[in-house]
């Protein structure tokens, strides 16, 4: 059975047994350079260990063309989100400021306001400069008015139209003369009376009624009022106007026969007039209107004399009426056209100052000169909006149109209105000349850097908001910004987890960077009737570069479930989880320190404190060659280390000890489940041993990770070999409580067996391996060489010590591979044996490639540098058999290759499989002629349906 062609080894090689200083990396205090982190406080905080991600990083900030974006790959607190904030503040430094945006008003087309942009700073002077345009217009006018040469022109204008109004006058006085009727102005009023004198006949005359005076009512409050606007329009009238007069009664009582109009000036209006004229018994009651039909001569009655002379009367007011509205309209528009004469010129001026002294590119420079020529044309339109003393004339003539009016108090409440209402116009006049300043970089020097940690649609892309106080209005004003307009010319930072499940404001991101542009929408729109009357802002083109941080697994889900946004991303900046360390990562590592420790108003660290610091990076990445790329966790252990020193009331500098105190009592919040299991097994609960040995039994290492909390767990395997044809069961997958991984390690152990064993083909084999006392499911391959020393010990019969656990995976040429975890692994089978009690047997095997994953704790290697705790290594299968099985002095069979069992492990294997193989036979053979045939057909068929 032994292969003469391989050489005998005369003593097989067995685990090699491993040193305390072998078990973690220590570094020296002295080593470091410092003595505390207070001399490396100004140091820059650098890129550690990160070179890959610095080089792209700079790569694709540097670069203007588009689609060039970066996705930022890495784990959570490597420090990923600093770093590249800080690359892109020195790259922005670089470039110059970018320039404000700014939307105005369109007096063309409201609904599509319009975008401006400015050199950084501008807009804010431009935005002043309007308001300042605005205030001082109305100043300018009212002293160009006052000039002598231009007060000559008004009064003439309005003594054209007084000359108007007095032959109007005079015609209605001629007129009243021939039917025997005067009319005279007396306090402000027109008074309508009989020719003859009521002292020279006092037969006629008759005591004082109300009713023969005109009552001053709301068109006789019209009237005056529109007369006031239209003698004092824009504030100039040279004729003295008694404005309170329509409010107030006739003086003195109208004798009978007369008729009292109040009235400030000349009558312009028809008039609700009752006279007490000499009448026949068919004249209407006192108080009856004095509306006549359109024909009265279709009347079917004829018409009394006192009637038909207030029929006449009134046709000759209303014309009257007529001739001073004509007059007042001749005189009104002349004085528009001169106002606006006088105002063209000073708008002229103000928009040449506004822009002085800007620069803003050609295509804007021609859209705000469009706007102010609109804004301009706007203003001299409603001349009568800002001209000093304009806006009461305005609310009285608004009362031309206004016929709900029914007395002096509702009088006075409908003029309050409406002067608010012409307020109110003037006012919103003023706001939609204004700028609307979105992005404002007044005082900035550089390039925009924008971090955006609330990406949605309103606060990415910017929204149409209507006021709080009027939420039907929405014009250009309720336009807001959002980060990527805000960005615009430099570069926006997001994280791609604040955006997971925003379907919208994927679509809407993935849009922008497709088109580089942005309108600016009402992003309440979708969700009902919206505010905005469906205003849609002028499009922005867009240039700026977008940082899109993300895990590795989100980059290549959208490599491969999004191509279209992939390839926007064309710079890939990974983040190493692990780096190599170094003299320089060490110094950069405590210089961050340094930093923190004065952000945070920490006490420094000493030098010793820095070095346990360093170590437990190491630790975290389970390598001692290695640190960790996790930062935030060595953050938050300093600040932990950091209240320990505090707590001690010295004010010292954080040290060592303060570190391991730290981590203590991080351990102790977090291991109760921990102590829990570990009680479980001290008290018998859960079966493992500790001492002596045992048949197909030995104890195997795993790792539970609870999140916060990582430790290492014993397991004992069992395996049980018998007769049969079905090789390996693996039980935990037969239960569904195994993960693919495991599977994958039991069948690859199945694999170097049925290899071990081939000179014995056919195998006549059936095995079950159990992890006992297992209920959550068994994943990973790590206890591949424990199950397969299990399988060798009950094929062989030789016992497995129990007083050394054992973890390792394996391939099919029998070489142990690492694992995961290995430090909680032997810490946790440590714990447990210190609690039962180091005698100097216990220890662990593990594979000769963990050794540099090795940073045990401190009390593991104390114990092996006492000799209490043993750690072995093992590089293949055969060297940890023979540890485990006691074989180490007993010569190696050496049929089976370089790398040899001992030859009493294959022996015993050997003589047991062939009792296995005899065992089939002789069942076989006890079978039926026809079930065999029938078994035959069966196995073919399976072996078919496999294939």
């Amino acid at each position: 059975m032994s292969d003469s062609r391989i050489p005998a080894s005369p003593t097989p090689v067995c685990a090699e047994l491993l040193h305390a200083r072998q078990l973690r990396l220590s570094i020296d205090p002295a080593s470091l350079g410092f003595a505390s982190t207070a001399e490396l406080v100004n140091e820059p905080f650098s890129w550690i260990g990160q070179q890959r991600a610095q080089a792209a990083a700079e790569f694709g900030l540097g670069l203007d063309q588009p689609d060039y974006h970066l996705f930022v790959l890495g784990e959570e607190g490597s420090g990923r989100t600093s770093l590249l904030r800080q690359a892109m503040q020195a790259e922005a430094a670089r470039r110059p400021a970018a320039p404000d945006i700014a939307f105005v008003h369109n007096f063309a087309v409201p609904e599509r306001p319009l975008a401006v942009r400015l050199p950084a700073g501008q807009g804010r002077v431009l935005k002043k400069r309007i308001e300042g345009l605005i205030d001082k217009l109305p100043e300018q006018l009212d002293k160009a008015v006052n000039e002598a040469q231009h007060r000559r022109q008004i009064e003439q204008l309005y003594n054209q139209a007084r000359l108007a109004e007095e032959a109007g006058f005079a015609s209605l006085r001629d007129w009243a003369s021939s039917v025997g009727l005067r009319i005279r102005r007396e306090e402000g009023q027109l008074v309508v009376e009989s020719a003859a004198d009521p002292a020279e006949n006092p037969d006629s005359a008759s005591p004082a009624d109300p009713n023969a005076q005109a009552e001053p009512g709301a068109e006789d409050s019209n009237d005056n009022f529109e007369e006031n606007e239209a003698l004092a329009q824009y504030g100039q009238a040279p004729v003295a106007i008694n404005s309170e007069a329509s409010n107030t009664e006739p003086v003195g009582t109208a004798p009978t026969g007369t008729a009292a109009i109040s009235t400030a000036a000349p009558v312009e209006s028809a008039v609700v007039v009752q006279l007490n004229l000499p009448v026949a018994d068919s004249a209407p009651p006192a108080g009856a209107s004095a509306e006549v039909p359109a024909n009265p001569a279709a009347s079917a009655e004829p018409a009394s004399p006192a009637i038909d002379l207030e029929y006449q009367l009134r046709l000759q007011l209303a014309q009257f009426r007529g001739q001073l509205r004509q007059a007042h309209s001749a005189r009104d528009a002349a004085l528009h056209l001169f106002y606006q004469s006088l105002a063209t010129p000073l708008w002229q001026a103000g928009a040449v100052q506004a822009l002085d002294g800007l620069s803003p590119a050609p295509e804007h420079a021609a859209t705000l000169q469009r706007w102010l020529s609109q804004m301009q044309a706007e203003w001299l339109k409603n001349m009568a909006l800002w001209v000093p003393r304009s806006i009461a004339q305005d609310a009285d003539a608004l009362l031309d149109t206004t016929d709900s009016i029914e007395g002096e108090g509702e009088s006075q409440d409908a003029r309050d209105d409406a002067r608010a209402r012409l307020e109110a116009r003037r006012q919103a006049l003023r706001s939609l000349s204004q700028l609307n300043l979105v992005v404002d970089h007044h005082g900035e020097t550089r390039a925009p850097v924008i971090t955006e940690d609330q990406p949605s649609l309103r606060n990415l892309f910017g929204t149409i908001d209507p006021p709080e106080d009027d939420e039907h209005r929405s014009d250009f004003s309720c336009i807001r910004a959002g980060s990527v307009l805000r960005a615009d010319g430099g570069f926006l930072l997001l994280h791609l987890r604040d955006m997971v499940g925003d379907e919208a404001c994927w679509q809407a991101l993935r849009r922008v960077l497709r088109t580089r542009q942005l309108r600016i929408d009402d992003v309440h729109a979708a969700q009902g009737p919206s505010n905005s009357g469906g205003m849609q802002p002028e499009l922005l083109p867009l240039h700026f570069k977008l940082v899109l941080v993300g895990s590795e697994e989100s980059y290549y889900q959208m490599q491969e479930h999004d191509p279209d946004m992939a390839r926007r991303f064309r710079v890939k900046v990974d983040f190493a989880e692990h780096f190599k360390a170094t003299a320089a990562t060490y110094r950069a590592t405590a210089a961050l320190m340094a930093q923190r420790c004065a952000l945070y108003q920490l006490p420094h660290c000493d030098a010793s404190a820095v070095a346990r610091l360093l170590e437990q990076s190491h630790r975290e990445a389970d390598d001692q060659q290695r640190q960790s790329g996790q930062l935030n966790q060595l953050e938050a252990l300093l600040i932990e280390s950091a209240q320990r020193a505090r707590q001690s009331g010295t004010g010292r500098l954080v040290q060592a000890a303060d570190v391991e105190a730290a981590l203590a009592a991080h351990r102790e919040r977090h291991n109760a489940m921990e102590e829990a299991l570990h009680d479980a097994i001290a008290e018998g609960e859960h079966v493992i041993s500790f001492v002596g040995s045992a048949v197909g039994q030995l104890n195997g290492l795993s790792q539970i990770d609870t999140g916060d909390h990582r430790f290492g767990l014993p397991a004992r395997i069992t395996a049980r070999t018998y007769a049969g044809q079905e090789g390996v069961l693996n039980i935990e997958r037969e239960v569904a409580l195994s993960g693919p991984i495991h599977d994958k390690g039991v069948l690859i152990l199945q694999s170097y067996l049925t290899a071990l064993f081939g000179h014995l083909a056919p195998l006549a084999l059936n095995a079950s391996v159990v992890f006992e006392q297992e209920y959550s499911g068994v994943e990973g391959d790590s206890a591949s060489c424990a199950e397969l020393y299990a399988l060798l010990s009950s094929l062989s019969g030789l016992p497995l010590l129990q007083n050394i656990a054992v973890t390792g995976a394996l391939n099919q040429h029998g070489e142990v591979l690492p694992v995961g975890g290995l430090n909680e692994k032997i810490e946790g089978w440590f714990d447990l044996c210190a609690q039962q009690g180091l005698d100097g047997s216990h220890g662990v095997l593990i594979p000769a490639r963990n050794q540099r994953h090795l940073m045990l704790a401190q009390r593991v290697v104390d114990a092996v540098q006492a000799g209490l705790f043993h750690v072995h290594t093992a590089e293949h299968v055969s060297q940890g058999i023979a540890l485990m099985m006691g074989q180490c002095d007993v010569p190696a069979d050496t049929h089976v290759g370089p790398r040899r069992l001992p030859a009493a492990v294959m022996q015993g294997a050997e003589a047991t499989l062939l009792q296995y193989r005899l065992a089939c036979q002789k069942a076989e053979a006890a079978r039926p002629r026809a079930q065999r045939a029938r078994q035959r057909q069966m196995r073919n068929l399976a072996q078919q349906n496999r294939a």
